[in-house]
Formats: C-alpha cells, structure tokens, sequence
C-alpha cells in the first residue's frame, strides 16, 4: 500500500533533481568539464576503484555498447583507462586517471554547495533532514557508496 504522505516527499524529491537547482547544477557542472551527465556518472562510479566492463553495464542497467562507447570518451579525454582484468584474461576493468579524479573533485565541490531554497530551513531543521536522507539512503543498497554524502565538518 503506497503511503500518500511518502510518495508525496519522493515526488517532491524527485522534482528539487529533476526539476531544480541539482538539476542546473548537475548541467552547469557537465557543461564545466565537457562531459555528458551519463560519462560523468560513471566517472563517478570510477572514483571508487576501477571495475570491470560487464559490473560498468549491471550498475546502470544499459546497452554494452553505450558504456563502450562512454568508456571510449573517457579514455579520449584521458579522464579513464582500461586495464586488463586481474583474475580473467579475456575481460577488462575500467580505472579512473588522475585527469579524471581532478574532474570528480571539481564536480562534487560544484554539487555540495546548496540552493538558495535551503535556507528556508533553519540549521537545525537542515540537520534534521540529513539525518533522515542518510537513514533512507542506508536502505537502499543499491546507490553506489561513490555518490552517497560524505560527513561534513563545520
């Protein structure tokens, strides 16, 4: 049974990323870097330590051919690079380049500053609603540990 008041917060989720500031942000910061939001999304992924092709294909559920065709971009630019895969020598893993890291460093500073919109929320108000993300980002398994918030220091 959908509960009216939590597909209502995921609506209104959804439209701030959709819809919003984080949907600008992500764009200008696309724009930044040169990079289609879906290159930079594995990018993304990539910080984390390199992966194999096929988990590339699994994490975001497309076409091999179109992660091919990403990966290629990524290794043009120098942000990427294929490796050969330790354990089977006919797969390779896909490893971020320093380049790269520089790229994710620029975008996650670009993406942490929060629109004007939060300040309608007082500081603790602000702290109420990051615990209650993290608590529904801890269930759901399937968000990359790469794209979660990491713990801020004031």
């Amino acid at each position: 049974m959908i509960r009216p008041v939590a597909a209502e917060a995921w609506l209104a989720l959804q439209a701030l990323l959709l819809g919003g500031e984080g949907y600008r942000q992500l764009h200008q910061a696309c724009q930044e870097v040169d990079l289609p939001p879906g290159a930079l999304k594995v990018l993304l992924v990539l910080s984390a330590g390199a992966r194999p092709m096929r988990e590339l294909v699994s994490t975001f559920r497309l076409d091999p051919s179109y992660i091919t065709s990403t990966v290629d971009a990524l290794e043009r630019r120098g942000f990427a690079r294929r490796e050969p895969h330790p354990t089977d020598r006919r797969a390779k893993t896909v490893a971020m380049t320093d380049e790269g890291g520089e790229v994710v460093a620029r975008v996650r500073e670009r993406m942490a500053v929060p629109p004007p919109s939060f300040d309608v929320l007082s500081p603790a108000e602000q702290e109420q609603l990051l615990n209650l993300l993290r608590r529904i980002l801890d269930a759901e398994p399937d968000i990359p540990e790469m794209i979660r918030p990491r713990p801020t220091t004031d």
